[in-house]
């Protein structure tokens, strides 16, 4: 005789009893997989050394995709860029910075990347954050600058690279980039201090040697600016600043040909300006 549903239902439940209840998955050892990304992330560097940048690019991507490692995406980021692989690059640091949205590392990463690229403008939304988290970093308030400089935001560019300045007053590239932004102002007096010292600093800056010689012509020192400028296209024949400085003081000079012709490479050289 078959047995009846209560009688079923009781020796389900004195077997649960009997058997106890089920072990718990042993949960991951942090230390352990810390050691894991250690050991794959090491084994990336020896392909890399080694001339097997395939392989590095495979191993860390692998790491990054298993374990969410931002270590990995950074490396895997950095050997992108060393590739000449910028989209690449950029996606491996959104990736890392939606894991880690506050991480320094990350977002200093992220900014440089950004700043090297066709578009160093993109990199605003991401200085800011850094300029929030360490205002006391010279780097991030120059690149700051420089970024809205890009953006043609002169204006806005002066106080983050004169903070820049405070910080670390003998940075050669900050004292430059603060000059361009004041002439972009028409603050000439202004921007030919913190342009010599510049020059001082790095007398092979073409770019300091041309935005003086844009000072210059803005003061009205024609002789002076003239100099500069072709000091700057004896070095650099297709600078842009120093072939309008030129144009200018050709024009004040009545002599139009010339000054037509030194426009012409102006436009061919920055077709934005």
């Amino acid at each position: 005789m078959k047995a009846g549903l209560p009688a079923l239902l009781l020796a389900a439940s004195v077997g649960a009893q009997t058997a106890g209840p089920r072990a718990a998955a042993p949960s991951p050892d942090p230390k352990a997989i810390a050691g894991m990304i250690d050991k794959a992330l090491q084994l990336a560097s020896t392909e890399k050394a080694a001339g097997h940048l395939a392989e590095a690019e495979r191993q860390l991507r692998s790491v990054a995709e298993r374990f969410n490692s931002v270590r990995a995406l950074l490396q895997l980021a950095g050997l992108q860029s060393e590739q000449k692989n910028q989209a690449g690059a950029l996606a491996s640091l959104r990736k890392a910075r939606a894991l880690a949205p506050n991480s320094e590392d990350v977002l200093s990463t992220y900014a440089e990347t950004l700043l090297a690229s066709p578009t160093p403008d993109a990199g605003i939304p991401v200085l800011v954050a850094l300029t929030r988290i360490s205002p006391m970093v010279a780097r991030y308030q120059y690149q700051y600058g420089v970024a809205l400089l890009h953006a043609g935001d002169a204006a806005a560019a002066v106080p983050p690279l004169q903070q820049a300045e405070r910080l670390e007053p003998d940075q050669a590239l900050t004292l430059i980039a603060l000059g361009q932004a004041l002439n972009r102002r028409k603050l000439y007096a202004e921007a030919k201090p913190p342009l010599l010292r510049g020059l001082s600093l790095m007398p092979e800056s073409v770019e300091a040697v041309a935005a003086l010689a844009e000072a210059e012509e803005g003061l009205g020192e024609l002789k002076d600016a003239e100099d500069y400028a072709r000091r700057a296209l004896a070095r650099r024949s297709d600078d842009p600043t120093a072939s309008f400085v030129v144009a200018v003081v050709l024009m004040k000079q009545e002599k139009f040909a010339e000054a037509r012709d030194a426009l012409l490479r102006a436009a061919a050289a920055d077709p934005t300006s």
